[in-house]
């Protein structure tokens, strides 16, 4: 049975994975963008291949924490397994069928089918705040759904979408993917991660130019002198 959104699919491990998916996006996108800048390349192809850098940063990240890994075959990607789900991060191109066509390589393909890892002796995870909180009261019931998707087969599928160009990191979604009979994918729980802050440019240009419309005289009262005797005019 397929998880209804990524926070079903990684458990306890949701919020801890989100922030670092954030923060490995955002670190990768500004290095990404000033190299680009730097090279003063009329194209952007070589921007769009941090792709793999995304990949690979995202690994070595959660195999830090103790997560396991699971190599993609024929390419050879190492992607993290995060309570017993494949974890992709992948920067979505600018076509207009691009997520639905993600499985249109062996290699992509491949991981809907990739079986979980021996299980650990420890359960990874990110120290104290809300996921160790959270472990400690879902145990029983974690180690429940991993028997149950052992017993189905192969792992759910976290997809995690950056959208970017040279200029702008423009936002960071998540779902959890599947692959239906006609090799298309489908989304479940697809939702914002982060986007940008609102642009404060964009809510001043909403305000009327002083060069338009009709300008409106403040009304001024005519006051009296403080001290004098208003008699004696």
């Amino acid at each position: 049975m397929v998880p209804l959104s990524p926070a079903e699919a990684l458990g306890s491990h949701a919020h801890g994975v989100r922030d670092l998916l954030v923060e490995v996006a955002r670190s990768r996108h500004d290095r990404a963008a000033e190299a680009h800048l730097a090279s003063g390349s009329r194209y952007s192809m070589g921007f769009g291949s941090q792709w793999r850098d995304l990949l690979d940063d995202v690994m070595e990240a959660l195999a830090d924490r103790g997560y396991q890994s699971h190599k993609l075959s024929p390419a050879g990607y190492e992607l993290p397994v995060v309570n017993d789900c494949l974890l992709y991060v992948w920067r979505v191109p600018g076509t207009p069928d691009a997520i639905t066509d993600f499985a249109s390589s062996p290699t992509r393909k491949n991981g809907f089918s990739a079986q979980p890892p021996d299980p650990m002796l420890f359960e990874p995870g990110f120290g104290d705040g809300p996921d160790h909180d959270e472990a400690a009261e879902d145990t029983e019931e974690a180690k429940i759904d991993r028997l149950v998707r052992a017993v189905g087969g192969s792992m759910p599928v976290v997809l995690a979408m950056v959208h970017s160009s040279p200029r702008q990191l423009q936002s960071i979604e998540w779902a959890v993917a599947e692959l239906d009979e006609t090799g298309k994918v489908k989304l479940h729980g697809h939702e914002p991660i982060w986007e940008p802050e609102a642009n404060v440019d964009a809510v001043a240009s909403d305000v009327e130019s002083f060069d338009r419309g009709t300008p409106v005289e403040p009304v001024i009262e005519p006051r009296e002198q403080e001290g004098t005797d208003p008699d004696a005019r």
